[in-house]
């Protein structure tokens, strides 16, 4: 029996997306410490920008840890339903 040839994966989208995120999760957590030293410099508007910091910031890496769990599981799988739980 012959094994069947691998897909050609095109990774340039994956590659846009993940750029964007890390992009996203970046300038998240520099809110959260722009809100922080703000804070402490005795600005306490400042401190509105954490939790939004923060809340993109944890957004962005599970996006990314997401994407990139489900790409390794696909990888090198071929013609094998992946099930959710297994």
């Amino acid at each position: 029996m012959t094994e069947p040839e691998s897909p050609q994966w095109s990774t340039g989208a994956l590659w846009a997306i993940l750029a964007v995120l890390l992009v996203f999760g970046t300038v998240g957590a520099a809110a959260v410490v722009f809100g922080v030293t703000g804070a402490a410099a005795g600005q306490l508007w400042d401190l509105l920008a954490v939790p939004v910091g923060a809340a993109g910031a944890v957004l962005s890496f599970l996006f990314i840890a997401g994407i990139l769990y489900r790409v390794d599981r696909y990888r090198g799988v071929t013609g094998r339903r992946i099930e959710l739980f297994e």
